[in-house]
């Protein structure tokens, strides 16, 4: 009867130790699976979702990137339906222009015989009047009045020729007065044509400026440093030097954040993954002794708690397995797409303008940035004594200017002595600079295809010029030998 006590009390004892140190984990381990499951399927949803998410985004940007390549294509082919227009409404004005002075000088001939003529009309009608009797009462001798009678009757057939060439002249003032009304017809349709070409080009030109709206913050950044830079710069020299070297710290700056960010990137991975190991060990060398203790305390139960904990940790690793993978895969598919907007950011910046085909093959076939007449040539002294380093062409009003060829937009802003100031970068060391326009439709940094638009001359202007400049390593080259050939070109 006295040992019952002791029992009761080593039980308790055994109860307590089990329920501190065995059965609590082991309850909180039996309820592991059911969480690890979830868990796992709730990663293996999001990861679906990421996915799904990642594709989306690659097919918006192929679909943005080929409607940008179609607009601007559509862009060239109205940018040259405006510039044909333009050269057309020239011819048409010039033709004009020659059909008026032909009427003019036409009517004023006209007016000559139309006169002569009268006078003739006149002494014949006064002689029509007087009987033929009468010629022999006149005061003159029969000799006078025989020859005054052969005189008039020798000037009756040129008098009929005169006429019958007055009719001819007439004639030939109508038909001309004709031909102007039909010329004045052409060149109201052709400017109706213009303008609409110009409608369009404006709806093109705004569209392009919406889909180009995500890029504009990084434009606006360099257009400030560029802004910079021109404001310091004395020359265009000094500022093609400097847009040189921004380009070269632009590169540095940006391969010295790709480095930076990818050293920082391994170094987290680096550190998380020792952590975690760490922290598995831990958890392991903890699980290990508590089954040990387990083992020693009940051997009987610890087989089916060892099934139970093998499961528990099979379910675990696999949740630290997969955790783990999602997250590589993660950090990957953000690495890729980082590194593949990096690259082709630092590809657009560094591959020449035009890859497939040099700017040095394009020696006498680029064409005019804009339609007009070469009014003062490279090399010609003006009235000041200035030395022409570039073209003057004289332009019709609101005359489209496009890209002579393929390039980057290096500078696009006011900059003093040549009012608004577009410079293209080509290969090969080459650069167009372009001054005169009163609009530029293009930006720092973009990316320009040959007769792609990028401004418009003036309206208030009586004619306005577009100055043209060609510069290869920073010294003036002639512009005219590059360009080929226009339907009407004449120099000033």
């Amino acid at each position: 009867m006295r040992r019952t006590p002791v029992l009761r009390f080593r039980d308790f004892c055994v109860l307590f130790v089990l329920l501190a140190g065995g059965i609590a984990p082991a309850m909180a381990t039996w309820n592991q699976p059911v969480d690890a499951d979830q868990r796992l399927r709730e990663l293996e949803g999001q990861l679906e979702q990421s996915r799904a998410e990642q594709e989306e985004i690659k097919r918006k940007a192929a679909a943005l990137a080929g409607e940008t390549a179609q607009l601007r294509a559509d862009m060239v082919r109205a940018a040259r339906a405006a510039q044909e227009s333009e050269d057309l409404l020239s011819e048409l004005e010039s033709q004009l222009e020659d059909l008026r002075a032909r009427e003019v000088s036409r009517s004023e001939a006209l007016g000559r015989r139309s006169q002569q003529m009268v006078g003739v009309l006149t002494a014949l009608q006064r002689l029509a009047w007087r009987p033929t009797e009468a010629l022999i009462a006149q005061p003159q001798t029969p000799a006078d009045t025989v020859r005054s009678a052969i005189l008039l009757r020798a000037a009756v057939p040129q008098i009929e020729q005169s006429a019958r060439e007055l009719k001819v002249e007439i004639d030939t003032v109508t038909h001309l007065r004709a031909d102007i009304g039909e010329q004045k017809k052409r060149i109201a349709s052709t400017t109706g044509r213009l303008e609409d070409e110009h409608l369009r080009l404006k709806d093109m030109l705004d569209r392009k400026s919406q889909v180009q709206r995500e890029a504009e913050q990084e434009g606006r950044a360099a257009e400030l440093r560029v802004e910079d830079l021109a404001g310091r710069a004395e020359d265009l020299r000094d500022l093609l030097v400097r847009l040189e070297q921004e380009r070269e710290r632009r590169l540095a700056e940006t391969a010295a954040k790709i480095a930076a960010e990818k050293a920082a990137r391994e170094a987290e991975a680096t550190a998380r993954r020792i952590a975690r190991e760490a922290e598995l060990a831990a958890e392991k060398a903890a699980r290990e002794a508590e089954l040990a203790a387990r083992k020693a305390e009940q051997q009987a139960a610890a087989e089916a708690h060892q099934r139970e904990l093998a499961q528990a940790r099979a379910a675990h690793e696999a949740e630290l397995k997969a955790q783990a993978e999602a997250k590589e895969k993660q950090l990957a598919a953000q690495q890729a797409i980082k590194e593949a907007e990096q690259a082709s950011r630092v590809a657009a910046a560094t591959r020449p303008a035009n890859t497939e085909r040099p700017f040095s093959q394009s020696h006498g076939k680029l064409p005019y940035p804009a339609r007009g007449r070469v009014i003062e040539a490279f090399g010609q002294t003006n009235d000041v004594g200035h030395i022409a380093k570039g073209i003057t062409i004289q332009t019709r009003k609101e005359a489209q200017v496009i890209a002579p060829h393929d390039g980057q937009v290096a500078f696009a802003g006011p900059f003093r002595g040549y009012g608004l100031l577009l410079i293209i970068e080509h290969s090969e060391g080459y650069h167009t600079l372009l001054a005169g326009m009163a609009q530029i439709d293009c930006s720092v940094g973009q990316r320009l295809l040959a007769g792609e638009p990028v401004g418009v001359m003036g309206q208030d202007d009586t004619k306005p010029n577009l100055y043209v400049e060609l510069r290869h390593n920073g010294q003036p080259v002639n512009p005219l030998p590059w360009l080929t050939a226009q339907k009407h070109k004449a120099s000033g």
